[in-house]
């Protein structure tokens, strides 16, 4: 009996910490700490083992390209005449 209140006691503390952790995790301090990325280069270590390999992209290509011009303020407007034709707005 005792055996099954402390197996009963150590899975509710592991839901309690799986709960906190999955909260945490969906924080932007969690993104930008140093468990996070350590935990990452353990999986990236670990994982070809279990038959997962991380890829990473291919870099692109370098490319040379020329700014666009500039846009032209200073020219003229354009003024459309309205329509003869048109009915008269109320």
């Amino acid at each position: 009996m005792i055996g099954v209140i402390v197996l009963s006691a150590v899975i509710v503390a592991m839901l309690i910490v799986f709960g906190w952790f999955y909260l945490y995790s969906r924080t932007p301090a969690w993104g930008e700490s140093e468990t996070r990325k350590a935990l990452l280069n353990m999986m990236i270590v670990v994982g070809p083992i279990f038959g997962m390999h991380y890829r990473r992209e291919p870099p692109e290509p370098p490319s040379i390209s020329t700014p666009g011009p500039d846009p032209d303020d200073d020219g003229p407007e354009i003024a459309v005449p309205p329509r003869l034709d048109a009915p008269d707005e109320p």
